[in-house]
């Protein structure tokens, strides 16, 4: 082939040259892949008959469609109990008196050992009278002159030989040593110091032979019959109580006694918002204590409550106590008030007549939320209800 030749297919070659030699092997298989995805797609669409686009379901139905939580729910019903206030108190005598001195002096004697019981006016204390007599007997001498220097006069006035001024001042002269025969009598009586009421003798600080001067103690005597048991109430319950109300007391010492509210204080402790109630309980016989602990129980009626197990009160988004219960298939927040609370569960009230209580799983479910639940027997109460002073009663006899 000659050069021209050559040289005539040249051009050809130059016209042909926007095809690529060799095509790109990776924009080969991204070409492939993109046409197949559009063939995809378009076949989605044009495939089906009607038109219609098939969308995803929304999340609240798949929700629904999913296993709802269980939780264990026990039926709960409400009942008639005794509604108490409890307290912690203490016992006091009903009489606390310590008895002074009214004139100074050496103790002559001690008639009466210290923890014995004495009669109201049993001498206590001993004072040595010392000249108290002799100026008794000086005051009734000074007495009897006066008597006789008045009758006289009464007699004289009486003929016209006394003036009245006279007959005055005679009369006044008695009334004064009968006055002065009194105030030492009553000096002579204070030498001996008596108890005012029936009681024990719980304190004697003084020994025979000490000197005791006036407004010293001589004694200690406490009247225990009957017995008070003192609590202090809270302002928001004090409304709760009243006068002769019942009530019973769990004393340190083991005993446990009844008896009834007889003092409600009319204004409260300054300190601690708080007022006084006294409890009355007979002590015929003494055998109880003076300034124990006790546990107080007061009534305050009857109230429509519900027992509870412990452990599944809460708190709702608003810091209110409350536990959560079942209604119409959906978790549901009762708030409560708690009554009581001891080892056969909480007494509160704010629940319906019957309830189905949230007992395991609450703590995992909110308000509104619905679930799946499963029941587990409710506990069997004692019947019928009684009072606790009636139950008291029965532990006496």
């Amino acid at each position: 082939m000659s050069q021209s030749q050559s040289n005539d297919h040249q051009p050809n070659k130059r016209r042909l040259g926007f095809l690529p030699a060799k095509i790109n092997r990776s924009v080969l298989t991204s070409a492939v892949v993109l046409l197949a995805l559009v063939t995809w797609l378009l076949s989605g669409v044009l495939g089906n008959g009607d038109g219609a686009v098939t969308l995803a379901k929304p999340i609240s139905e798949t929700v629904k469609n999913q296993n709802l939580f269980t939780v264990t729910v026990q039926p709960l019903e409400a009942r008639t109990y005794l509604n108490t206030i409890k307290l912690q108190a203490r016992t006091e005598a009903d009489k606390i008196v310590t008895i002074s001195a009214e004139t100074m002096g050496v103790i002559r004697s001690l008639p009466v050992a210290k923890g014995s019981l004495v009669q109201q006016g049993q001498n206590i204390c001993g004072i040595d009278v010392g000249a108290r007599e002799a100026q008794l007997a000086e005051a009734n001498a000074a007495r009897a002159t006066r008597q006789i220097e008045y009758d006289a006069a009464r007699r004289l006035n009486e003929k016209g030989h006394v003036s009245k001024s006279q007959l005055a001042a005679a009369r006044a002269a008695y009334d004064g040593s009968q006055a002065a025969v009194m105030a030492r009598q009553v000096e002579l009586d204070r030498t001996s110091i008596k108890a005012p009421f029936d009681g024990i003798l719980d304190k004697l600080p003084l020994k025979v032979g000490d000197f005791i001067s006036v407004g010293q103690p001589c004694g200690t005597i406490i009247d225990k019959d009957p017995l008070l048991v003192v609590g202090y109430v809270a302002e928001n319950q004090i409304k709760r109580l009243s006068v002769g109300a019942e009530g019973r007391a769990s004393l340190a010492t083991g005993e446990t006694v009844g008896g009834v509210i007889r003092y409600i204080a009319e204004t409260p402790n300054m300190a601690t918002r708080t007022f006084r109630v006294e409890l009355e309980v007979e002590n015929k016989d003494l055998r109880l204590r003076d300034g124990v602990s006790a546990d107080l129980e007061l009534q305050t009626g009857d109230v429509l409550a519900t027992r509870i197990p412990q452990g599944i009160l809460s708190l709702s988004d608003d810091g209110k106590l409350g536990v959560r219960v079942i209604d119409q298939g959906r978790v549901a927040f009762r708030r409560v008030d708690i009554i009581s609370d001891n080892m056969d569960g909480v007494l509160v009230t704010g629940l319906k007549a019957r309830e189905n209580v949230i007992i395991a799983g609450g703590e995992f479910t909110r308000d509104g939320r619905q679930v799946d639940f499963e029941f587990v027997a409710a506990p069997q109460e004692a019947a019928p209800l009684v009072s606790d002073l009636e139950t008291l009663d029965r532990e006496v006899r």
